[in-house]
């Protein structure tokens, strides 16, 4: 058994996937296992990989049949033989002081660990902005804090599932999670995960069966972006659709929520996969602290063009008018605020003062964010990152003394 398994589902991205399994296996020793879950038009990544002659630590699954992105990801799961699970995308990376980090945890019989600081690397190309690839790091120290995630996730249902990267929720998707939380979801349920989006479903799923959540103030993977992906789609503003064309519904027959508008982009998919985890996992009770009211306001803000099928599904649930015209005037000024930041930041004069000025934020004494382009690569990025990263988890591990919540398991 490994340690710890890096879950990769990719689906026609070879490029992006062989950058991500080298860069993995360069920096971690045979503790860990990469587990990749192909599911692409065609097997060729398995040749990429056999060029470079990694070891049996390297395990590939293809699957032939074309099936749902999250069916991929729980297969990816399942194949893992690690104690520890950390999961990430195809054209992601981690640091290679994750290794450490996971022995401590297992030590202390901590089961679940959410970085609380994200490092992101945008490959070349990605977007007219980026056009050299860039890698960002917010502020990180050795700090770290405790949280009742289930607390968390009524917030997280009250706010209309609007905001999963802030919500200290467990994490499966870059965090890293013992086998064994994810066992129990698949003895409960009968699967790893479900809805379409795997990562909010495995976050709520887990989160209901944490007492307490370690939460560390430093990075320990990469989130990459790279024009084929969805966080690309996100970058550039072209993931949002009709229900009927989302990309998520290929390969499998699916029963949208009725508390969530029928249009694709990426807060319904939230919205709609948390319904089904909920469902899924028997938390009824949790469900009725979900707001479809402020769903609605924001998809009303941001997706006018889609306001018959807002309001169909706002009125199916028998909500109220008042309180979606007092959310929509609370809501309007910061989203209005929001719309001329990106309107700015998408102006190419703006865009290139706009980089000069992040750039010149390297040299402040506050270091409050790294910003540096021309990071041709993952691999490159992580070099840089864990410099930074390094000295902070060795404080962080050096004071093994203090309490950390003792995270347990709600059985």
């Amino acid at each position: 058994m490994y340690l710890l398994s890096i879950v990769i589902p990719t689906r026609n991205r070879q490029y992006y996937a062989l950058q991500s399994v080298k860069q993995i296996y360069n920096v971690t020793d045979d503790r860990v296992q990469i587990v990749i879950r192909d599911n692409s038009d065609d097997d060729s990544l398995k040749a990429m990989l056999d060029n470079e002659h990694f070891n049996s630590r390297v395990k590939y699954d293809y699957i032939e049949k074309r099936i749902p992105g999250v069916d991929n990801y729980a297969g990816g799961i399942a194949a893992s033989d690690g104690e520890y699970i950390c999961c990430i995308g195809d054209d992601d990376g981690v640091l290679r002081c994750i290794v450490d980090l996971v022995e401590w945890a297992k030590k202390n019989q901590i089961p679940v660990i959410k970085p609380g600081v994200q490092a992101s690397y945008i490959w070349p190309g990605t977007s007219t902005e980026f056009p050299t690839g860039c890698l960002t790091l917010q502020s990180c120290d050795s700090s770290s804090f405790t949280v009742n995630p289930q607390q968390e996730l009524i917030g997280f249902l009250e706010s209309g599932c609007l905001d999963l990267p802030n919500a200290l929720l467990v994490k499966a998707y870059h965090g890293i999670v013992r086998k064994d939380m994810f066992d129990y979801i698949y003895n409960k349920t009968g699967r790893y995960c479900g809805g379409l989006s795997p990562d909010i479903y495995l976050s709520i799923s887990l989160s209901l069966n944490i007492s307490s959540l370690l939460c560390i103030n430093m990075p320990m993977t990469i989130f990459g972006a790279c024009r084929q992906s969805t966080t690309g789609d996100s970058i550039n503003k072209t993931n949002v659709s009709k229900l009927e064309d989302a990309p998520h519904f290929i390969g499998q027959p699916y029963t949208w929520s009725d508390k969530v508008p029928r249009f694709y982009c990426g807060t319904n998919i939230w919205a709609d996969s948390a319904m089904h985890a909920l469902d899924e996992m028997g938390a009824e009770d949790y469900k009725k602290r979900y707001s479809i009211v402020k769903l609605t306001a924001e998809c009303l803000l941001c997706y006018p063009e889609y306001k018959t099928e807002i309001m169909e599904n706002f009125n199916r649930n028998n909500c109220d008018m008042d309180e979606l015209k007092a959310e929509l005037k609370r809501s309007r000024p910061a989203y209005t605020k929001r719309r001329i930041k990106d309107f700015l930041r998408r102006r190419k004069f703006i865009a290139a003062l706009y980089r000069k000025l992040r750039d010149a934020k390297k040299s402040n004494t506050s270091g409050s964010v790294l910003m540096k382009q021309g990071i041709e690569n993952i691999i490159q990025a992580e070099e840089i990152i864990n410099e930074l990263v390094q000295p902070e988890l060795s404080a962080f591990l050096d004071n093994t003394d203090k309490s950390v919540g003792g995270a347990v398991i709600e059985r």
